[in-house]
């Protein structure tokens, strides 16, 4: 059996590199005798100097070559990230979170159970640590965007926060998420909404953030970008009913 975790990167920071190996580490402890698991790490379009040969190295020696670096040369936003990542990726089951790993690697390990246990799709819900951590702003736009999720989308409560950033799929969610279109942070509730009208199997996992992780802000251009690529998704799944072509 075959796990892929999945990270998409753009610039790292800090002791990014440390991060990754000590998390996948614990990973291959934990699902020893069980299955591989291969890692994939995409660069989003940054410069070469934020991926030094030496560091991409490390990651692969760490986990015995079962790595694959991809890179392109333009910026493109996360979702199209992901899918870049997924359509190289061919494990029979896959979990993407973020580089740093927000909510530790026991998350991640959650996930591949849950799959495992017969699941299509996971996602990874927050519990009040994460609220705790955001600034008001976040908040409004978090609260917000669950509620559009339940009168816009559809979507039943505990499916609401969908902008979580950790889920995973097998074969049959791997085709739903490739079925997405947005380049942005929205295309997660995109998949979601998918996989829902697809009436796949989704469970939601409850996920922890990590102890002194640092958020990053949104500023209003960024949040109407998003709001429109919102409406689109609605326009797609909801009227148009895309994911069914």
């Amino acid at each position: 059996m075959k796990l892929d975790v999945l990270l998409p990167l753009y610039k790292p920071q800090g002791n990014w590199e440390k991060q990754i190996i000590d998390a996948i580490t614990s990973l291959r402890s934990a699902f020893e005798g069980t299955a591989v698991i291969h890692l994939y790490i995409t660069n989003d379009g940054a410069p070469d100097e934020y991926y030094p040969v030496e560091s991409i190295q490390r990651i692969s020696d760490a986990v015995d070559g079962n790595f694959s670096f991809l890179k392109y040369e333009k910026n493109r936003g996360k979702g199209y990230s992901l899918r870049h990542l997924v359509q190289h990726a061919d494990g029979d089951y896959m979990v993407y979170t973020d580089g740093d790993f927000p909510f530790g690697w026991e998350a991640v390990a959650e996930c591949f159970r849950e799959l495992m246990n017969g699941s299509d799709v996971v996602m990874g819900i927050r519990n009040e640590s994460y609220g705790k951590a955001l600034t008001p702003f976040r908040k409004c736009l978090s609260g917000g965007l669950k509620l559009l999720n339940t009168l816009l989308c559809g979507l039943p409560a505990n499916l609401q926060d969908t902008q979580a950033g950790i889920k995973g799929f097998n074969r049959t969610g791997r085709e739903s998420f490739l079925r997405t279109t947005v380049d942005t942070f929205v295309f997660d509730t995109e998949f979601i909404l998918i996989s829902w009208n697809r009436k796949l199997k989704i469970t939601p996992v409850k996920v922890n953030l990590r102890s002194g992780l640092r958020l990053s802000s949104m500023g209003l251009k960024i949040m109407f970008q998003e709001l429109k690529c919102f409406a689109g998704v609605l326009w797609q799944v909801r009227i148009k009913k895309s994911y069914r072509k």
